[in-house]
């Protein structure tokens, strides 16, 4: 079943687990942008893919360059701009996740006017138009993530053909493709966790979900440039799996999609901003 509102997987959530963990008084900094250098890339999964979905439809895009964050958004970092920390799991260095597809534009708007750049969105109660000239910070497009996630490669998963507990964080007794189970830690972990991909990417499958701009459709079955996906919808996609996520939801090419006032615990923000 195609899953709409965050993880598919057994939610256990200790209450105990959580309560010992503070927020940091660390003081946010300046996202670690990496330039991701453009190309064409066939964004989908191939039909022999394990446990691919009907919406994987495989098709060329070619992606211009682009800058997206190392590490999701820490909640040191929200915490400082926005005044305000909505994670369920506390932590200065864990990813801030409980956020809304707004609370992200939002965030990246005024992160832009922090630095003095122009901010990517217009914002009016539920109404949001992207100024696509715009310096500022933005969230990735659907395109511009897989992109990045794939790291020029074509396998399931950055990591080539599976991917363990060892490499990201993600329900790991329910691993991909028959593979060996895994730890299950129950919960965010770090933002700079495990080895970054081959562009230098932390944490790009599991841990949370990362908020894309596109609102959910079918994939245009044609080359394409720089999609942004459909005019309007219901649902806003997010990509890349969660911490208690099965090693299928992690996979490059997996699309999952939420109403965008919602938040969940294992949903969170990567920045992204122009190139040019």
């Amino acid at each position: 079943m195609k899953k709409f509102f965050g993880s598919i997987a057994v939610i256990l959530i200790l209450t105990s687990l959580f309560a010992g963990v503070g927020s940091s008084k660390a003081e946010a900094s300046l996202p670690d942008m990496v330039l991701i250098k453009g190309g064409t890339f066939q964004m989908g999964s191939p039909m022999s893919e394990t446990d691919r979905e009907k919406d994987e439809v495989r098709h060329s895009v070619k992606i211009n360059d682009f800058y997206m964050a190392r590490r999701e958004v820490s909640q040191a970092e929200y915490t400082a701009l926005m005044k305000t920390n909505p994670s369920n799991a506390k932590g200065g260095d864990l990813p801030v996740e409980n956020v809304t597809w707004y609370d992200a534009a939002r965030y990246c708007n005024a992160l832009s006017a922090k630095e003095g750049l122009a901010p990517a969105y217009s914002i009016d109660g539920e109404k949001v138009a992207w100024d696509r000239a715009a310096n500022g910070y933005r969230l990735p497009t659907e395109a511009e993530w897989e992109y990045a996630a794939r790291a020029g490669t074509t396998a399931p998963f950055s990591t080539g053909g599976n991917i363990t507990t060892e490499q990201a964080n993600y329900y790991g007794t329910y691993p991909y493709n028959n593979a060996p189970s895994g730890e299950y830690r129950g919960r965010t972990m770090a933002v700079n966790s495990f080895k970054p991909n081959q562009w230098g990417l932390y944490n790009i499958h599991g841990n949370v979900w990362e908020w894309c701009w596109d609102w959910y459709g079918t994939y245009e079955n044609k080359p394409q440039t720089d999609p942004v996906g459909p005019l309007d919808g219901t649902y806003r996609v997010n990509r890349g799996g969660g911490w208690n996520d099965f090693g299928r939801n992690l996979r490059s090419a997996y699309r999952a999609a939420t109403p965008p006032s919602n938040g969940s615990y294992n949903i969170g923000i990567r920045l992204a901003r122009n190139a040019k």
